[in-house]
């Protein structure tokens, strides 16, 4: 734990509050979408990969606690991180038209990355909203992939540019002295 240093220590359970708590309220609130992995993303652009990646699988596990089907989702948890550590190197989190197309961005990576999990695994049911719209567009004559990819990228796409608004947002209203003092905080401060 010494490379990652105390302070990112403290935020990887942070991150792992804030992916259970927007993935609750969303549950509570029955939306369509999903807002589980806001600290996923927060803590890859902020603290860098391997934290991003510790948030994103200890999140799943205990996820998968009360629903083992999503466990092999981990991997997209993963692609996440990776792709806020990236980009957050290339100033994404800079301007709110640049988390816009990282939002864009990770919304078509991570479908890319489900949709063949939705459909090998599940059939494309996952039991989610976005099965419900699959369905429709199954009913409606497309292949189980088209309508699984159409309904997930619509769903996904929401999510993920308002998960990446949100850290952008977290971001910005974090003061410099705390930026530089994060692992990533010399990509945030000018």
């Amino acid at each position: 734990m010494g490379k990652l240093g105390k302070l990112t220590v403290f935020l990887i359970p942070v991150g792992i509050a804030v992916n259970i708590v927007g993935g609750q309220i969303v549950i509570l609130l029955k939306l369509p979408i999903w807002l589980d992995a806001i600290g996923t993303i927060l803590i890859g652009a902020i603290c860098g990969l391997i934290p991003g990646l510790i948030v994103a699988c200890i999140t799943q596990i205990i996820n998968a606690i009360s629903l083992p089907t999503i466990l092999p989702y981990m991997i997209v948890g993963f692609a996440m991180a990776f792709i806020a550590s990236f980009f957050a190197k290339r100033h994404f989190f800079a301007t709110f038209p640049k988390a816009l197309l990282l939002g864009i961005i990770v919304a078509v990576v991570t479908t890319a990355i489900a949709v063949p999990m939705d459909v090998i695994i599940f059939g494309g049911f996952v039991g989610t909203g976005n099965s419900v719209v699959a369905a429709g567009l199954m009913a409606m004559g497309f292949s189980t992939p088209i309508a699984v990819a159409i309904s997930s990228f619509c769903f996904g796409l929401v999510d993920k540019v308002l998960s990446v608004l949100v850290c952008y947002f977290i971001i910005k209203s974090m003061p410099s002295h705390f930026l530089v003092k994060l692992p990533m905080g010399d990509f945030f401060v000018k």
